[in-house]
């Protein structure tokens, strides 16, 4: 444990956002010997490996299935956030073939998973999962992915657990500059700049420009990136006739253009001496077309999306003698989404105009009250608020949404036996508060849509290290998650809500190994001989999720929210990395999970939709001379798309191989190519959206 706190930075940045703070808190300056480090510091911090790699890098709870990518992980790829997280095991993604898609984990919804940006939570009140093409990875320093749980320092517990995005830091004293930091002679600054180009099928292209640079006790980072795509890519299709082939055939993908800039900015200092001071923000706007299904295509229907994030985080380490740990934190986040599909008889005629809004405010109070005991105290405040528009309507006026959520959380960690044996108990207090004013274009009354509620959940875990090389991980715990205002208010002609919908509320409880070899040298016979580094992990894992909401046919063009009932999710994950040449890194996950509708009803005993039963990725990765050869193979089973287990709309099995090539030249030039479905599979995904068929792309990179 000393030796994952020992190699942190002071950097302010999640998911080791606790790191510089213990570290000071314990007389203990970024960089120093292990030996140093003073035996106060709790065991507070994990490392773990990093799919193929052999290094470690640190999460926020000992007891959690977690895995972390970071930006050299994917460094000079032509890839994106769900590319990466198809990859990591127990890990679901669910495409539309074009600018959206949504995570889902050990058979959650991807409502059920909460994703951060910085620390600031990207699930809104209204509803809907979180499109994950809204996270651009051009600016991102690391992505941790905490499965089935959350760990207690955060805002909002899920039941399927959460994403932690963070963007790249500056280059101040203790930050890690990475390739291409120069320094300015005389002063005590660093730099780093980087400047890319992308281009490839379907007219798709990327220019990203980022800089970074600090001095000691101050750094900052930059970046602007703008992406554009046709998305036109041929695709089989029936025609809308599943059962009359005579009209099946090629056709090409038609609506499905986008338009995207982003922006990001942060800016670190210390504070009065001991603390430290973080301004981050992030702007994103995209304009792109929504195509439907395969089958239904719109062909006029658009989207304006704007978001803007803004944060401020404090760290105040090194109080009462060094055992008291200080963190405050507050964030504004306002959002627009325009839909507009001015064609009757396509879907519906409409065009919606809401506006989202949202300030959130966090603090906590660690405590290191022994050498191997840490309590956590950390309370949570945020209003999300809509403003809901139809401007196709007569009476465009569809109301407005609050909802106030404050949360407290308490957090006791205890190290036993010099820290093989960590026990991880928290408890969470949730208190929410509704307020809804229906609009002269809402079909909804005003009676009983305003309601407060509260629920108390917790999680206990456990981590033993059996030995050096092997370690024992259990968790279980208790979660809820609210409705949203789509579900509880919504009304958009086809789609009603229902303001009587109950929470839906999970158990979850997950059990597991981890076998790690480090690497080192040893002899057999006399001859000496190098063991290659290698990570095993094995996880069993089960879900009971009572009150699942679904949107039920009430006639035969609306549907209506409606609580299902119980659902049972269990699952088996396997992963392997492993190094077996000094220039070759491997790794292979592996999925297994049944999902079940526990009912009641007709279709109790059926499989949930959308929920494959099994998944594989496998990626390699050789250096050779002076570039680096990877590959990427994806499986994903045969899933229904509907409670029915309707056989003729399944979606079948899809196998999924990617090629690319990356070489490095003098001056920090680097250029990579990348071939996306080689063998050109036609596949479909969640209710019968194409994929693209095989892409190629090429990006010229500089870091000067």
């Amino acid at each position: 444990m000393t030796r994952g706190l020992a190699r942190g930075s002071w950097s302010g940045r999640l998911p080791a956002a606790l790191i510089p703070a213990l570290l000071a808190a314990g007389g203990v300056q970024p960089g120093v010997a292990e030996d140093a480090a003073p035996a106060a510091i709790p065991a507070v911090v994990e490392t773990i490996q990093v799919r193929g790699r052999t290094d470690e890098v640190e999460t926020l709870d000992p007891a959690i299935f977690a895995t972390v990518i970071r930006a050299e992980d994917f460094a000079g790829r032509v890839t994106s956030l769900p590319e990466l997280l198809r990859a990591v095991v127990g890990v679901q993604i669910s495409s539309l073939g074009g600018e959206f898609a949504t995570v889902s984990i050990r058979g959650s919804a991807a409502e059920q998973v909460m994703i951060y940006l910085d620390g600031v939570p990207l699930n809104r009140a209204l509803g809907g999962a979180v499109n994950l093409a809204d996270l651009p990875l051009n600016q991102v320093e690391s992505i941790a992915v905490y499965r089935g749980f959350t760990p207690a320092g955060l805002p909002a517990a899920s039941i399927g657990g959460a994403i932690l995005v963070t963007t790249r830091g500056g280059t101040g004293a203790g930050s890690a500059a990475g390739d291409g930091t120069h320094p300015t002679a005389g002063s005590g600054w660093t730099a780093a700049r980087n400047l890319s180009a992308t281009y490839g099928s379907f007219s798709t292209a990327e220019a990203v420009l980022s800089a970074a640079g600090g001095r000691p006790g101050f750094d900052y980072s930059v970046g602007l990136d703008a992406g554009r795509s046709a998305g036109d890519f041929e695709y089989f299709g029936d025609g809308g006739t599943a059962v009359d082939p005579a009209d099946d055939g090629t056709t090409q993908r038609r609506n499905n253009d986008f338009e995207r800039l982003h922006l990001t900015g942060r800016a670190g200092f210390r504070a009065g001496g001991r603390g430290r001071v973080t301004l981050t923000t992030d702007l994103f706007g995209r304009d792109r077309g929504v195509p439907g299904k395969g089958s239904a295509s719109f062909e006029a229907a658009r989207l304006t999306e704007r978001r803007a994030i803004a944060r401020a985080d404090l760290e105040v380490p090194g109080l009462w003698g060094g055992r008291i740990l200080v963190r405050g934190a507050a964030d504004a986040t306002a959002a627009l989404e325009e839909f507009v599909n001015p064609i009757a008889g396509v879907g519906e005629q409409t065009h919606t105009d809401n506006q989202m809004n949202a300030l959130g405010a966090e603090g906590s109070i660690l405590w290191t009250v022994s050498a191997h005991h840490a309590i956590t105290l950390f309370a949570s405040r945020r209003r999300e608020t809509a403003d809901l528009a139809d401007l196709a309507l007569p009476s465009p006026d569809l109301g407005s949404a609050r909802r106030d959520t404050t949360a407290i959380v308490l957090e006791d960690q205890i190290g036993f036996h010099g820290d093989r044996i960590v026990l991880n108990p928290s408890i969470r207090r949730e208190t929410y508060d509704n307020d809804f004013r229906p609009g002269a274009g809402t079909a909804l009354y005003p009676d009983s849509l305003n309601e407060g509620e509260a629920f108390t959940t917790g999680k206990f875990g456990l981590r033993v290290r059996a030995s050096e090389t092997i370690t024992l991980r259990a968790n279980a715990g208790r979660f809820v998650r609210l409705p949203s205002f789509t579900e509880m208010f919504g009304y958009s002609g086809s789609i009603k809500g229902n303001p009587a919908l109950r929470p839906e509320e999970g158990r979850n409880l997950d059990v597991g190994i981890v076998v790690t070899w480090p690497g080192a040298p040893r002899s057999t016979s006399g001859h000496a001989r190098t063991m290659r580094p290698a990570r095993i992990e094995a996880a069993l894992f089960e879900t009971v999720a009572g009150n699942l909401i679904l949107f039920w046919p009430n006639s035969q063009s609306v549907v209506f929210a409606r609580n299902l009932g119980q659902a049972r999710i269990r699952g088996v994950e396997l992963s392997l990395a492993l190094a077996p040449f000094r220039r070759l890194e491997t790794a292979l996950n592996w999925t297994e999970q049944r999902a079940i509708n526990e009912g009641p009803g007709v279709n109790e005993g059926n499989l949930l939709p959308g929920r494959p039963g099994r998944e594989i990725s496998a990626t390699a990765s050789l250096a050779i001379g002076g570039g680096r050869l990877f590959y990427g193979f994806t499986y994903v089973g045969r899933n229904y798309v509907d409670l029915q287990e309707t056989d003729s709309s399944a979606l079948p099995a899809r196998y999924v191989h990617d090629l690319g090539w990356r070489h490095g030249f003098a001056h920090g030039l680097e250029a990579t190519v990348e071939l996306k479905n080689l063998t050109d599979e036609q596949v479909s995904d969640v209710a019968g959206f194409p994929l693209p068929g095989r892409s190629a792309l090429g990006k010229l990179s500089w870091a000067f």
